[in-house]
């Protein structure tokens, strides 16, 4: 059994017709109309409650971050690749998805999926190895949407930036030094957008297999975001070119 913590995580999967949970854990004294909703929700759905100390819950989360809250389930399941590519976002003409090469933090990673869902991405690609998995803590810190994006883990990036490509899509690396900036670029078609280490960005192979290689214009002394600003920066500008479309 895996723990999910954290009132907007819960709150996803309880809105799912057929909720993975098992049994949902609360904090003595932990209230408000948050924590009520959740309650009522899963009485609805017959899941299990039961109150124990915050000190049991930060043991069973390994964090002090559960907000009072955690739920039992499976194990996160990822989903197949072909699962991404039928679920285009149906208010968008094209496909966006997202691959990440050696994502390593946590909260990155959870940020970038948040700001795919919000975004209309219809998922997210990561490496099965040299990178963070979907755990509670990427969970939480993308406010419950890895539950709501299917999220495929692949053995080999390369080889899948080459079928993709055979599935017509233009693949588009972000570089610090990248060519094109990405208020010249035309984001036409099907797009996947990939994004690199937060130390050593994309790497080299999986880099000569970008069709085009792009840049966020900027000022100051530093020469390139965060991983996961610059995911959110580089999706906003492909939304809004395909907003005007």
């Amino acid at each position: 059994m895996e723990a999910v913590y954290g009132i907007n995580p819960i709150k996803s999967l309880l809105s799912r017709q057929e909720t993975p949970l098992k049994r949902i854990i609360i904090a003595d004294g932990r209230s408000g109309p948050a924590i009520k909703g959740i309650i009522d929700s899963a009485r609805q759905k017959k899941i299990p409650l039961e109150w124990r100390s915050r000190q049991h819950l930060d043991e069973l989360a390994g964090s002090p971050d559960h907000q009072g809250i955690i739920g039992l389930r499976d194990s996160f399941a990822y989903a197949d690749l072909d699962d991404l590519l039928k679920n285009r976002c149906p208010q968008l003409s094209n496909d966006l998805i997202l691959m990440l090469d050696s994502i390593l933090d946590p909260q990155n990673l959870g940020s970038i999926i948040r700001s795919a869902y919000c975004l209309g991405a219809n998922g997210v690609i990561i490496p099965t190895d040299r990178t963070a998995s979907v755990t509670p803590a990427v969970i939480k810190a993308s406010a419950g949407s890895a539950e709501q994006l299917p999220i495929a883990r692949v053995t080999n990036l390369s080889q899948t930036i080459d079928y993709l490509k055979n599935k017509g899509f233009w693949i588009y690396g972000a570089d610090a030094h990248g060519r094109k900036n990405i208020r010249e670029q035309s984001f036409d078609g099907q797009v996947v957008l990939v994004l690199g280490s937060e130390a050593r960005g994309i790497r080299p192979l999986v880099k000569k297999k970008c069709d085009y290689l792009i840049t966020i214009p900027m000022t100051g002394t530093f020469d390139s975001f965060n991983v996961a600003v610059a995911a959110g920066i580089i999706q906003y500008e492909i939304f809004i070119q395909r907003q005007r479309e």
